[in-house]
C-alpha cells in the first residue's frame, strides 16, 4: 500500500460507533477503504468498508473527518447512498458463498458497513504465493462458485467485478465472493457517465461493460469474468482483452500444458466475445460439466460445517507419488552411480585381507582411495546463494549438490520477507521436519512436497489458532481447525 494511499486511510486504534477498533489496512480502492476491526464489547474480529471516494475525498492531517469540496458534494451523496442500498441489498443475502454484512453506520462525515472477516486469504494472493492452482483444485472450488454467482443472479443483481481478489477462501477451503460495490457505480436514475459509470478490471469484463452498456448486461457478464478468473487461477496470467480474442481468437490464451481439453474449452466458451454464444446462466455450465446444484445453503443463524475441510463430493484423495517416481532420469543416475561407489567401497573396507601380502590391514593405496571417495560423495555448503523457485526469489544457506542447487538442510529468505527452513531435493523445498513463516507472522510446521505445504500445522498468528492435517495447493485440504487452547473449531 503506498504512501499517499495510507495517509487517506484512519490511523490504526481508531474507534467507531465506541465498539469497532481499527487493528488493521487492508487496502485502499477507487470508491472505499477496507479494514480489520474488533468488537471489543464481544471481543470479535470483522472487516470494514468506509465509503471514500479516491479525488474527491480528502482526510487533512490527523483528522479522522472525511471532506468533500462542496463542488464535488452531490456527486459524493449520490455515490453514498448507493454504498448504503449496497450495504442493505447484501444483508438481505443468506448464502455461505456470500459475505455477510452485519451492521450499518455513518461517522466522519461518511459511511461504513462491518462484514465478515474471512482470514483465508484471496485467490489472488494464493497463486501469489504459491503459483498457479491446479486443474482438481479449480474443479473442487468451481461448484461453489456457481452457487454462490447463481443465488446473486436470483435476486436480480450481477456482481460486475468477479476476479480472484474478490474470492476470499474461509478456513475449510471454500471460496467467499466478497466486494460487490461495480453495481453501485452506477450513475443516477441509470444514467451514464465517466466518472459515475461502471469501474471493471482489465481482462475480466467483456465489451458490453467496458463499453458501458447497460441493457446488456446479464448473467452472462458474470460468467465471462468467471471464466476469466478460471483461466487465471490455473495459468497465474491475466485474461486476455475482449479484442485480442476477437482477432487471436484461442491463440489469445496461453493454457499451460496438462489442462484437460473439457477446461479449455468451457473457458473459451465463456469468454466469447459474443454475449450470446456465451452460457446465459449458471445452470448452461452445470449442465455441460454434469454437475448438481449443492444442497440448500446454510441459514445466516446455523454455523457452517467448518470441520470439514473437504468439498461437495471430492474425490478420492490421491496417494503421493513415491519418491523414486518423482525424480528425474537424471536424478536416478546420479543417485545409481553414488549407490555403486558406495559398495565398492564397503567391498574395499570389508575385504578379509591383502591379497599380495596376506596382512590383516588394508594397504595405503586402498586407504587414499577411500578418502578420495569420500571426498567425491560429501556434500558442500554454500552461504547467501541466489535462487529462485515457483514461491519466489530467495537466499539460501545450506547444503548444496554438484550442480550447485539447494540438495540437503538449509535456510532460504525470500525477498518479501518469508522464510523456510528445512531440506531441500535439488532445489526444490521438499522432505520432513520443515518450518515456513508467512509474511503476516503465520507459521506453517511439517512436511513439504514441490515447494509446497504437505502435511503439518499452520498456526495463525493473531489468535494462535491452527490446523492440522494435510495440504493441497497450499491450502488445507483433510484435518480440523482448533483454537489456541486446542479445542477443535
Amino acid at each position: 500500500m503506498s504512501t499517499e494511499n495510507e495517509k487517506q486511510l484512519l490511523p490504526i486504534g481508531t474507534e467507531l460507533q465506541g465498539r469497532y477498533r481499527v487493528e488493521r489496512q487492508l487496502k485502499s480502492g477507487g470508491f472505499g477503504n477496507t479494514y480489520v476491526v474488533r468488537n471489543t464489547r464481544f471481543d470479535e474480529c470483522w472487516a470494514m468498508k468506509e465509503f471514500f471516494m479516491k479525488g474527491i475525498s480528502e482526510r487533512e492531517g490527523e483528522t479522522t473527518t472525511v471532506s468533500v469540496a462542496s463542488a464535488s458534494q452531490p456527486q459524493f451523496e449520490a455515490q453514498r447512498e448507493k454504498f448504503n442500498k449496497e450495504a442493505k441489498r447484501l444483508r438481505k443475502l443468506r448464502h455461505p458463498g456470500i459475505v455477510h454484512v452485519e451492521d450499518l453506520f455513518d461517522e466522519n462525515g461518511t459511511s461504513y458497513y462491518i462484514m465478515d472477516y474471512i482470514d483465508g486469504g484471496s485467490l489472488k494472493e494464493a497463486i501469489e504465493s504459491h503459483g498457479p492452482l491446479s486443474e482438481e483444485r479449480v474443479r473442487q472450488l468451481l461448484p461453489d462458485l456457481l452457487d454462490a454467482l447463481e443465488y446473486v443472479h436470483n435476486q436480480q443483481m450481477w456482481h460486475l467485478d468477479l476476479k480472484p481478489g474478490n474470492i476470499l477462501l474461509k478456513r475449510n477451503g471454500r471460496p467467499v465472493l466478497i466486494d460487490f460495490g461495480a453495481s453501485k457505480q452506477l450513475g443516477v436514475g441509470g444514467a451514464n457517465s465517466t466518472s459515475l459509470g461502471m469501474t471493471y478490471t482489465t481482462g475480466y469484463a467483456p465489451s458490453e461493460q467496458v463499453d458501458q452498456n447497460l441493457d446488456r448486461i446479464g448473467p452472462w457478464t458474470d460468467l465471462y469474468a468467471l471464466g476469466g478468473t478460471l483461466y487465471n487461477l490455473l495459468s497465474g496470467h491475466t485474461p486476455p482483452m475482449v479484442s485480442e480474442i476477437q482477432e487471436a481468437e484461442a491463440e489469445a490464451f496461453e493454457f499451460p500444458k496438462g489442462i484437460s481439453e473439457q477446461m479449455r474449452q468451457l473457458i473459451l466458451w465463456m469468454m466469447n466475445p459474443n454475449r450470446r454464444k456465451r452460457p446465459q446462466s449458471v445452470a448452461e455450465v452445470r449442465e455441460r460439466l454434469s454437475l448438481s446444484p449443492t444442497p440448500d445453503p446454510v441459514g445466516p443463524d446455523e454455523p457452517d460445517d467448518d470441520d470439514s475441510t473437504r468439498m461437495p463430493d471430492p474425490k478420492p484423495t490421491p496417494q503421493p507419488t513415491p519418491f523414486w517416481q518423482r525424480l528425474s532420469k537424471g536424478q536416478k543416475g546420479m543417485i545409481g552411480g553414488v549407490v555403486a561407489v558406495l559398495l565398492v567401497l564397503l567391498c574395499i573396507l570389508l575385504w578379509p585381507k591383502d591379497a599380495a601380502n596376506g596382512d590383516d590391514t588394508p594397504t595405503t593405496d586402498s586407504q587414499q582411495l577411500t578418502q578420495e571417495i569420500v571426498e567425491a560423495v560429501k556434500p558442500t555448503t554454500a552461504t547467501d546463494l541466489s535462487c529462485t523457485s515457483s514461491m519466489g526469489d530467495y537466499r539460501f544457506t545450506g547444503a548444496i549438490d554438484t550442480d550447485g542447487k539447494p540438495h540437503g538442510k538449509g535456510t532460504a529468505i525470500f525477498s518479501d520477507g518469508r522464510s523456510y527452513e528445512g531440506p531441500f531435493v535439488h532445489g526444490t523445498m521438499e522432505g520432513p521436519d520443515a518450518r515456513f513463516v508467512m509474511k503476516n507472522g503465520d507459521v506453517f510446521t511439517g512436511e513439504f512436497r514441490e515447494n509446497r505445504f504437505y502435511k503439518g500445522r499452520y498456526t495463525v498468528k493473531e489468535d494462535g489458532s491452527y490446523f492440522e492435517g494435510s495440504f493441497k495447493d497450499g491450502q488445507p485440504d483433510q484435518g480440523n481447525w482448533y483454537d489456541k487452547n486446542g479445542n477443535k473449531l
